[in-house]
Protein backbone atom coordinates (compact mmCIF):
# COMPACT_ATOMS: atom_id res chain seq x y z
CA UNK A 1 0.00 0.00 0.00
CA UNK A 2 1.76 3.85 -0.81
CA UNK A 3 3.11 5.48 1.67
CA UNK A 4 0.67 8.58 0.93
CA UNK A 5 -2.34 6.92 2.80
CA UNK A 6 -0.42 6.87 6.68
CA UNK A 7 0.69 10.77 6.20
CA UNK A 8 -2.73 12.10 7.56
CA UNK A 9 -2.67 15.30 9.69
CA UNK A 10 -3.97 15.04 13.20
CA UNK A 11 -7.68 14.67 13.11
CA UNK A 12 -11.01 13.38 15.70
CA UNK A 13 -13.47 11.69 13.69
CA UNK A 14 -16.58 10.70 15.26
CA UNK A 15 -16.90 7.29 17.45
CA UNK A 16 -19.48 6.04 15.13
CA UNK A 17 -17.63 6.74 12.22
CA UNK A 18 -14.58 5.03 13.80
CA UNK A 19 -17.02 1.82 14.54
CA UNK A 20 -18.12 1.96 11.17
CA UNK A 21 -15.19 1.70 9.61
CA UNK A 22 -14.34 -1.40 11.58
CA UNK A 23 -16.61 -3.41 9.98
CA UNK A 24 -14.63 -2.34 6.28
CA UNK A 25 -11.71 -3.67 4.61
CA UNK A 26 -8.89 -2.47 6.89
CA UNK A 27 -6.92 -1.14 4.22
CA UNK A 28 -10.16 0.65 2.81
CA UNK A 29 -10.77 1.99 6.25
CA UNK A 30 -7.25 3.27 6.51
CA UNK A 31 -7.97 5.54 3.08
CA UNK A 32 -11.11 6.42 3.95
CA UNK A 33 -10.07 8.15 7.57
CA UNK A 34 -6.81 9.43 6.22
CA UNK A 35 -9.37 11.37 3.77
CA UNK A 36 -11.60 12.56 7.00
CA UNK A 37 -8.31 13.60 8.95
CA UNK A 38 -7.29 15.96 5.42
CA UNK A 39 -10.68 17.64 4.20
CA UNK A 40 -13.23 16.19 7.17
CA UNK A 41 -13.87 19.67 8.26
CA UNK A 42 -14.58 20.51 4.65
CA UNK A 43 -18.31 21.53 4.00
CA UNK A 44 -20.30 18.32 2.65
CA UNK A 45 -21.11 18.37 -0.91
CA UNK A 46 -24.30 19.16 -0.72
CA UNK A 47 -23.78 22.65 0.92
CA UNK A 48 -21.69 23.72 -2.61
CA UNK A 49 -22.31 24.99 -5.39
CA UNK A 50 -21.20 22.64 -8.52
CA UNK A 51 -18.18 24.53 -9.46
CA UNK A 52 -17.19 24.34 -5.69
CA UNK A 53 -17.93 20.84 -6.01
CA UNK A 54 -15.88 20.47 -8.45
CA UNK A 55 -12.77 21.77 -7.22
CA UNK A 56 -13.58 20.13 -3.41
CA UNK A 57 -13.61 16.32 -5.70
CA UNK A 58 -10.32 17.15 -7.51
CA UNK A 59 -8.07 17.23 -4.37
CA UNK A 60 -8.71 13.42 -4.64
CA UNK A 61 -6.75 12.71 -8.00
CA UNK A 62 -3.32 11.75 -6.21
CA UNK A 63 -5.76 8.98 -4.41
CA UNK A 64 -7.83 7.91 -7.29
CA UNK A 65 -4.79 7.58 -9.53
CA UNK A 66 -2.51 5.92 -7.40
CA UNK A 67 -1.41 2.40 -9.23
CA UNK A 68 -2.46 3.62 -12.32
CA UNK A 69 -0.77 1.78 -14.96
CA UNK A 70 1.27 2.69 -18.54
CA UNK A 71 -0.45 1.83 -21.81
CA UNK A 72 1.13 1.72 -24.95
CA UNK A 73 -1.41 3.93 -26.39
CA UNK A 74 -4.06 6.65 -25.36
CA UNK A 75 -5.29 9.42 -27.58
CA UNK A 76 -8.68 11.22 -27.89
CA UNK A 77 -11.28 12.74 -30.40
CA UNK A 78 -14.09 14.83 -30.01
CA UNK A 79 -17.38 13.65 -31.37
CA UNK A 80 -20.71 15.46 -31.31
CA UNK A 81 -23.25 14.81 -28.83
CA UNK A 82 -26.29 16.09 -27.23
CA UNK A 83 -24.48 18.30 -24.69
CA UNK A 84 -22.07 19.63 -27.85
CA UNK A 85 -18.51 18.29 -28.11
CA UNK A 86 -17.31 15.45 -26.26
CA UNK A 87 -13.83 14.17 -25.60
CA UNK A 88 -13.63 10.32 -26.27
CA UNK A 89 -10.55 8.87 -24.96
CA UNK A 90 -8.93 5.55 -26.31
CA UNK A 91 -7.04 3.67 -23.43
CA UNK A 92 -5.65 1.08 -25.83
CA UNK A 93 -3.51 -2.12 -23.76
CA UNK A 94 -2.39 -3.71 -26.64
CA UNK A 95 -5.55 -5.55 -27.87
CA UNK A 96 -5.43 -5.91 -31.87
CA UNK A 97 -7.31 -4.63 -34.10
CA UNK A 98 -10.22 -4.76 -34.82
CA UNK A 99 -10.06 -5.26 -30.79
CA UNK A 100 -13.32 -5.90 -28.86
CA UNK A 101 -14.16 -2.50 -26.74
CA UNK A 102 -16.07 -1.24 -23.56
CA UNK A 103 -17.56 2.28 -23.65
CA UNK A 104 -16.96 3.11 -19.77
CA UNK A 105 -18.95 6.02 -18.29
CA UNK A 106 -17.75 7.83 -15.55
CA UNK A 107 -19.42 8.10 -11.72
CA UNK A 108 -20.20 11.91 -9.94
CA UNK A 109 -23.36 12.08 -9.54
CA UNK A 110 -23.68 13.51 -13.07
CA UNK A 111 -22.55 16.56 -12.16
CA UNK A 112 -18.59 16.13 -10.98
CA UNK A 113 -15.50 13.77 -12.50
CA UNK A 114 -14.34 13.89 -15.75
CA UNK A 115 -12.28 11.79 -17.74
CA UNK A 116 -9.04 12.98 -16.27
CA UNK A 117 -10.43 12.29 -12.42
CA UNK A 118 -11.34 8.98 -13.77
CA UNK A 119 -8.18 8.44 -15.94
CA UNK A 120 -6.89 5.70 -13.27
CA UNK A 121 -10.33 3.61 -13.07
CA UNK A 122 -9.70 3.54 -17.16
CA UNK A 123 -6.34 2.38 -17.06
CA UNK A 124 -7.10 -0.51 -15.08
CA UNK A 125 -10.09 -1.31 -16.41
CA UNK A 126 -8.04 -1.43 -19.87
CA UNK A 127 -5.66 -3.60 -18.75
CA UNK A 128 -7.96 -5.63 -16.48
CA UNK A 129 -10.09 -6.62 -19.19
CA UNK A 130 -7.73 -6.64 -21.94
CA UNK A 131 -10.17 -4.98 -24.03
CA UNK A 132 -10.08 -1.42 -25.61
CA UNK A 133 -11.72 1.07 -23.76
CA UNK A 134 -13.60 4.71 -24.69
CA UNK A 135 -13.83 6.92 -22.47
CA UNK A 136 -16.85 9.25 -22.25
CA UNK A 137 -16.56 12.81 -21.71
CA UNK A 138 -20.60 13.51 -21.35
CA UNK A 139 -21.80 16.84 -20.36
CA UNK A 140 -22.43 17.24 -16.94
CA UNK A 141 -25.62 19.10 -14.73
CA UNK A 142 -26.78 21.36 -13.84
CA UNK A 143 -25.09 23.34 -17.11
CA UNK A 144 -26.50 20.08 -18.81
CA UNK A 145 -29.30 18.49 -16.82
CA UNK A 146 -31.49 15.43 -18.22
CA UNK A 147 -31.04 13.73 -20.69
CA UNK A 148 -28.19 15.74 -21.99
CA UNK A 149 -25.49 13.75 -20.48
CA UNK A 150 -27.68 10.48 -21.20
CA UNK A 151 -27.94 11.75 -24.79
CA UNK A 152 -23.83 11.98 -24.90
CA UNK A 153 -23.21 8.97 -23.63
CA UNK A 154 -26.27 7.09 -26.28
CA UNK A 155 -23.92 9.30 -29.01
CA UNK A 156 -20.81 8.01 -28.20
CA UNK A 157 -22.42 4.08 -28.13
CA UNK A 158 -23.28 5.13 -31.80
CA UNK A 159 -20.10 6.73 -32.86
CA UNK A 160 -18.49 3.95 -31.02
CA UNK A 161 -20.70 1.05 -33.35
CA UNK A 162 -20.09 3.20 -36.31
CA UNK A 163 -17.04 5.44 -36.70
CA UNK A 164 -14.75 3.40 -33.84
CA UNK A 165 -13.41 0.97 -36.13
CA UNK A 166 -11.67 3.51 -38.53
CA UNK A 167 -11.05 6.10 -35.28
CA UNK A 168 -9.96 3.22 -32.95
CA UNK A 169 -9.23 0.15 -34.61
CA UNK A 170 -12.27 -0.98 -32.40
CA UNK A 171 -14.75 -4.14 -33.78
CA UNK A 172 -17.98 -2.41 -33.90
CA UNK A 173 -20.11 -5.90 -33.63
CA UNK A 174 -18.19 -6.76 -30.38
CA UNK A 175 -18.73 -3.58 -28.01
CA UNK A 176 -19.89 -3.37 -24.18
CA UNK A 177 -20.59 -0.68 -21.94
CA UNK A 178 -19.64 -0.21 -18.25
CA UNK A 179 -19.94 2.71 -15.53
CA UNK A 180 -20.00 3.22 -11.75
CA UNK A 181 -22.55 5.02 -9.76
CA UNK A 182 -24.13 7.87 -11.81
CA UNK A 183 -21.64 6.14 -14.89
CA UNK A 184 -23.68 2.80 -14.24
CA UNK A 185 -27.15 4.85 -13.90
CA UNK A 186 -26.03 6.00 -17.67
CA UNK A 187 -24.94 2.52 -19.12
CA UNK A 188 -28.05 1.15 -18.05
CA UNK A 189 -30.23 3.90 -19.46
CA UNK A 190 -28.28 4.34 -22.58
CA UNK A 191 -29.03 0.43 -22.94
CA UNK A 192 -32.85 1.04 -22.49
CA UNK A 193 -32.47 3.97 -25.06
CA UNK A 194 -30.69 2.06 -27.94
CA UNK A 195 -33.40 -0.93 -27.23
CA UNK A 196 -36.18 1.71 -27.64
CA UNK A 197 -34.64 3.28 -30.88
CA UNK A 198 -34.24 -0.02 -32.19
CA UNK A 199 -30.57 -0.63 -31.60
CA UNK A 200 -27.24 -1.46 -31.88
CA UNK A 201 -27.09 -2.71 -28.31
CA UNK A 202 -23.73 -3.00 -26.67
CA UNK A 203 -23.32 -6.83 -26.21
CA UNK A 204 -23.67 -6.71 -22.68
CA UNK A 205 -23.09 -3.54 -20.33
CA UNK A 206 -21.21 -3.93 -15.85
CA UNK A 207 -23.04 -1.98 -13.98
CA UNK A 208 -20.96 -0.99 -10.38
CA UNK A 209 -22.48 0.45 -7.78
CA UNK A 210 -24.81 1.97 -9.27
CA UNK A 211 -27.87 4.71 -8.73
CA UNK A 212 -31.25 2.79 -10.16
CA UNK A 213 -33.65 5.44 -8.88
CA UNK A 214 -34.32 8.64 -7.26
CA UNK A 215 -35.71 7.35 -4.01
CA UNK A 216 -33.33 7.20 -1.13
CA UNK A 217 -35.41 6.45 1.76
CA UNK A 218 -34.45 2.64 1.69
CA UNK A 219 -32.84 -0.06 4.49
CA UNK A 220 -29.88 0.80 2.58
CA UNK A 221 -29.54 4.29 2.28
CA UNK A 222 -30.74 4.62 6.23
CA UNK A 223 -28.03 2.43 7.35
CA UNK A 224 -25.23 3.79 5.20
CA UNK A 225 -25.58 6.94 3.99
CA UNK A 226 -24.82 9.01 7.30
CA UNK A 227 -21.45 10.21 5.83
CA UNK A 228 -18.89 7.32 7.55
CA UNK A 229 -19.39 5.30 3.99
CA UNK A 230 -18.24 8.06 1.85
CA UNK A 231 -21.62 8.75 0.14
CA UNK A 232 -24.45 10.17 1.97
CA UNK A 233 -28.43 10.25 1.21
CA UNK A 234 -28.21 13.83 1.46
CA UNK A 235 -25.74 13.78 -1.20
CA UNK A 236 -27.72 11.69 -3.67
CA UNK A 237 -30.29 13.90 -3.44
CA UNK A 238 -28.45 17.04 -4.25
CA UNK A 239 -27.20 15.45 -7.32
CA UNK A 240 -30.80 14.41 -8.24
CA UNK A 241 -31.50 17.97 -7.71
CA UNK A 242 -29.17 18.99 -10.50
CA UNK A 243 -29.60 16.00 -12.62
CA UNK A 244 -33.30 16.08 -12.77
CA UNK A 245 -34.26 19.58 -11.68
CA UNK A 246 -37.78 18.88 -11.96
CA UNK A 247 -38.94 16.70 -9.44
CA UNK A 248 -42.02 15.40 -11.65
CA UNK A 249 -39.64 13.84 -14.38
CA UNK A 250 -37.36 11.84 -11.43
CA UNK A 251 -40.04 8.73 -12.30
CA UNK A 252 -38.84 9.06 -16.21
CA UNK A 253 -37.44 5.38 -16.79
CA UNK A 254 -34.55 6.62 -18.67
CA UNK A 255 -33.37 8.65 -15.52
CA UNK A 256 -34.42 6.59 -12.97
CA UNK A 257 -33.88 2.56 -14.62
CA UNK A 258 -35.57 1.12 -11.49
CA UNK A 259 -38.93 2.68 -13.33
CA UNK A 260 -38.27 1.03 -16.67
CA UNK A 261 -39.57 -2.32 -18.59
CA UNK A 262 -36.34 -3.98 -18.45
CA UNK A 263 -36.94 -6.78 -21.52
CA UNK A 264 -34.97 -7.11 -23.80
CA UNK A 265 -31.74 -5.83 -22.56
CA UNK A 266 -28.24 -7.08 -22.88
CA UNK A 267 -26.71 -9.58 -20.41
CA UNK A 268 -25.93 -7.54 -17.48
CA UNK A 269 -23.22 -7.56 -14.50
CA UNK A 270 -24.20 -6.00 -11.67
CA UNK A 271 -22.44 -5.42 -8.36
CA UNK A 272 -22.74 -3.58 -5.38
CA UNK A 273 -20.93 -2.30 -2.05
CA UNK A 274 -21.86 -3.68 1.33
CA UNK A 275 -22.17 -0.33 2.68
CA UNK A 276 -23.29 1.47 0.56
CA UNK A 277 -26.58 3.83 0.03
CA UNK A 278 -27.26 2.25 -2.87
CA UNK A 279 -26.98 -0.98 -2.63
CA UNK A 280 -30.44 -1.88 -1.99
CA UNK A 281 -30.71 -0.04 -5.70
CA UNK A 282 -28.76 -3.25 -7.47
CA UNK A 283 -30.29 -5.57 -5.16
CA UNK A 284 -33.27 -4.39 -6.45
CA UNK A 285 -32.51 -4.16 -10.33
CA UNK A 286 -31.32 -7.62 -9.93
CA UNK A 287 -34.46 -9.07 -8.61
CA UNK A 288 -36.45 -7.22 -11.52
CA UNK A 289 -34.16 -8.68 -13.81
CA UNK A 290 -34.70 -12.47 -12.42
CA UNK A 291 -38.46 -11.95 -12.09
CA UNK A 292 -38.71 -11.50 -15.82
CA UNK A 293 -35.57 -14.54 -16.52
CA UNK A 294 -33.47 -11.72 -18.02
CA UNK A 295 -29.44 -12.83 -18.36
CA UNK A 296 -27.96 -10.95 -15.53
CA UNK A 297 -25.16 -12.01 -13.03
CA UNK A 298 -24.40 -10.20 -9.44
CA UNK A 299 -22.01 -9.42 -6.81
CA UNK A 300 -21.77 -8.03 -3.63
CA UNK A 301 -18.31 -6.79 -2.51
CA UNK A 302 -17.87 -7.66 1.20
CA UNK A 303 -15.69 -4.53 3.29
CA UNK A 304 -16.78 -2.13 0.63
CA UNK A 305 -18.34 1.29 0.09
CA UNK A 306 -19.02 3.21 -3.28
CA UNK A 307 -15.71 4.51 -5.03
CA UNK A 308 -14.02 1.77 -4.07
CA UNK A 309 -12.94 1.61 -7.86
CA UNK A 310 -11.50 4.99 -7.43
CA UNK A 311 -8.97 3.12 -4.50
CA UNK A 312 -7.92 0.79 -6.04
CA UNK A 313 -3.93 1.65 -5.41
CA UNK A 314 -4.32 1.35 -2.07
CA UNK A 315 -6.79 -1.38 -1.74
CA UNK A 316 -5.49 -4.84 -2.34
CA UNK A 317 -9.31 -6.10 -2.46
CA UNK A 318 -10.57 -3.69 -5.30
CA UNK A 319 -8.22 -5.10 -8.22
CA UNK A 320 -10.36 -8.43 -7.96
CA UNK A 321 -13.18 -6.79 -8.23
CA UNK A 322 -12.29 -5.05 -11.40
CA UNK A 323 -10.77 -8.32 -12.23
CA UNK A 324 -14.36 -9.77 -12.32
CA UNK A 325 -15.72 -6.76 -14.31
CA UNK A 326 -12.84 -7.51 -17.12
CA UNK A 327 -13.86 -11.18 -17.20
CA UNK A 328 -17.20 -10.40 -17.84
CA UNK A 329 -16.92 -8.20 -20.51
CA UNK A 330 -14.28 -9.72 -21.78
CA UNK A 331 -16.72 -13.01 -22.46
CA UNK A 332 -19.93 -10.68 -23.71
CA UNK A 333 -17.46 -9.60 -26.63
CA UNK A 334 -16.01 -12.55 -27.24
CA UNK A 335 -16.51 -13.63 -31.21
CA UNK A 336 -19.41 -15.30 -31.78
Amino acid sequence: MPDAVHEAAPGAPPAHFVEAWSRLDPQLAAVIRTVFTRWGSTPPVFELDPAEARRAISRLQPFWSAGAPALPHVEEQVIAGASGPVRVRLYDPGAPAPAPAVVFLHGGGWVLCDIDLYDGVARQLAVRSGLRVLSVDYGLAPEHPFPAGLGDCVAALRWAAAEGAAAFGVDPARLAVAGDSAGANLALAACLALRDEGGPLPRGAALVYGAFSEDGDTPSGRAYGDGAYQLTTAEMRWYWSHYVPDPARRGDPHAAPLHADLAGLPPLLVMAAEFDPLRDDSEALVRRLREIGAPVESRLMPGMTHACLNLMGFVDAVGPELDRVGAFLRRVTAAA
